[in-house]
């Protein structure tokens, strides 16, 4: 990880500065949203929010791979906060049940010419199954079990599956390559979110796009939620964003910003879609 800095005697943790601009904030009081093992700092010099102290990649592959994760942090949140899980539980499936809306899939029947696309952190190969037939689909994804999962969707269709860590596996891929790339709820587990939207700018076709969607670190909810907000995953989601710093590392990347309405980033919603595309 080239933003670590520095890793335990157990190599099994590495210390990063900000991700977004690189200050050392490593003297820096942590916030109140993280724990002594998993400390959250806000950046002195840019005010990004981030998870300092970070598992290694070896370690996201199968101690803290998603499928074991999401299920320990979905007992533990019925633990502290039953009543308000089972109302949530209730509003979701009414909403899948009578609002049914593929807000994903009418963005890449959008915005996705035909052709290679490309799912980072694809688990199991949901969204590789949902594509239209002019997609070929391919995926990066770190956890051993769904990548071996996914893989069998892709080649099914003349596509692969990478298991590798995100950064890695792009640069797998040949220079425009892919016509889009979904990040769908992954650039908040990135440990280089800059590197991999520099890869991503490589492996995309001039004039290709990108799907990003991450929590909305500046939603009511977490202001009023606070360090009980669904946004905070320790150690899994590593990155906090906003609309502002979300849009300013992309285009400094030298993405252009295709869609990102005030309907895409509901100062009410918890989550934010963001569209963007590689100049042609």
């Amino acid at each position: 990880m080239e933003t670590a800095q520095r890793s335990t005697e157990q190599r099994n943790t590495c210390v990063r500065f900000c991700p977004n601009c690189g200050q050392d904030n490593t003297r820096l009081a942590p916030s109140e949203f993280g724990s002594n093992e998993w400390p959250i700092k806000q950046c002195s010099a840019c005010d990004f929010v981030y998870l300092e102290t970070v598992p290694v990649y070896e370690r996201l592959s199968e101690e803290f791979a998603w499928e074991k994760t999401s299920a320990a942090e979905t007992e533990r949140r019925i633990t502290e906060e039953p009543i308000k899980q089972s109302v949530s539980k209730v509003l979701k499936t009414i909403r899948r049940r009578w609002l049914k809306r593929d807000k994903l899939g009418t963005l890449i029947r959008q915005y996705f010419l035909a052709g290679k696309v490309l799912d980072i952190g694809c688990a199991g190969g949901g969204i590789m199954m949902s594509l239209d037939s002019i997609y070929i689909p391919h995926g990066i994804e770190i956890s051993k079990a769904l990548a071996a999962q996914a893989n069998g969707v892709a080649a099914a269709r003349g596509g692969y599956v990478v298991h590798n860590n995100a950064l890695s596996g792009l640069a797998e891929f040949q220079e425009m390559n892919f016509t889009g790339i979904v990040m769908s709820a992954f650039l908040e587990h990135e440990c280089e979110p800059r590197g991999l939207l520099s890869e991503a700018f490589r492996s995309l076709k001039a004039g290709g796009h990108c799907i990003i969607k991450v929590p909305n670190f500046a939603s009511l909810n977490r202001i009023a939620r606070g360090k009980k907000w669904c946004g905070f995953r320790l150690p899994d989601h590593v990155n906090y964003f906003t609309p502002a710093n979300l849009t300013a590392m992309c285009v400094g990347i030298g993405f252009r910003v295709e869609k990102f309405s005030v309907s895409d980033r509901l100062p009410t919603s918890d989550n934010m879609w963001i569209v963007i595309q590689k100049p042609l």
